[in-house]
């Protein structure tokens, strides 16, 4: 695994750790995670999502992180999903192990209060669904591929159901799950899978556009925002409408409001401290 720090686009440090096959590169305000495996066509290993775990757990409290990307090398896949080859593959029975390294990327994720964009530059299936469902935000190159071929290896996409369940419709779901099918970008975007996509050659500037807009809002309201989305999910309405009201108060007392509506007002660009 290499970490590679950057300022304005320029390396000024970087230190090798024991795992590999993923590139974690810190700038100013954004982390970038790349499968780092395109001659596997970036398929998941252990190491590869407890790597993503762990880099998103090290990163997501500092208070200058303002958006994650994630993406594959190369321009053929986002993620193919679990690596298949004997000795490299997830698909290990170890019955003293109670949670599986999807599921704990997965809670990771979950409990992230920064925005995630998923960077689909090529084929995502089965396993890269999965992390494609884990991000806030998509944006896809045109020649992207989607789906849930386990069904004709003889598994199932079980936990990859948890993350696209509420994200696609149920018809469209059971249908990619139950005959393996692909789809196209286009009919991705139709169902919700993505926010936007664009040419191949234009998906870095897409990208860059998104993380641009989020880094120009204010970080403590998109941080609390996030974490008042992700839990109002099991709640009832009555729940949710109380949550929500109580949020209100704390949120107008923040600096960045005080900052935000004064700005407005005067009509200048706000000054984020993100308190």
């Amino acid at each position: 695994m290499f970490i590679t720090y950057r300022q304005r686009g320029t390396t000024v440090s970087q230190s090798e750790l024991q795992t590999h096959d993923l590139q974690i590169v810190r700038e100013p305000h954004v982390l970038r995670l790349t499968i780092d495996r395109p001659g596997r066509r970036n398929a998941l290993t252990d190491a590869v999502l407890l790597g993503l775990r762990d880099a998103i757990g090290m990163h997501a409290n500092d208070p200058t992180l303002r958006v994650i990307v994630m993406t594959g090398a190369g321009d053929k896949a986002f993620c193919a999903g679990a690596d298949l080859t004997p000795g490299d593959t997830p698909f290990q029975p170890d019955f003293g192990r109670l949670m599986l390294p999807m599921g704990e990327l997965a809670r990771q994720v979950h409990a992230c209060h920064v925005p995630i964009i998923g960077r689909i530059n090529g084929t995502c299936v089965a396993g890269g669904m999965g992390l494609l469902g884990l991000c806030d935000l998509a944006v896809a190159a045109r020649s992207a591929r989607f789906g849930l071929p386990e069904v004709r290896v003889g598994i199932f996409p079980m936990q990859i159901l948890t993350v696209l369940r509420d994200l696609i419709p149920p018809r469209l779901l059971n249908e990619l799950c139950l005959t393996g099918k692909l789809i196209g970008s286009a009919q991705a975007l139709e169902a919700g899978l993505v926010n936007h996509v664009v040419d191949d050659g234009e998906l870095d500037a897409a990208v860059d556009a998104l993380v641009a807009e989020i880094v120009a809002a204010s970080p403590i309201a998109v941080r609390r925002g996030k974490y008042a989305m992700r839990a109002v999910e099991a709640m009832s309405f009555d729940q949710m409408m109380a949550f929500t009201e109580s949020m209100i108060p704390a949120m107008i007392q923040t600096q960045d409001a005080r900052e935000g509506m004064a700005a407005f007002n005067e009509r200048r660009a706000p000054a984020w401290t993100g308190r």
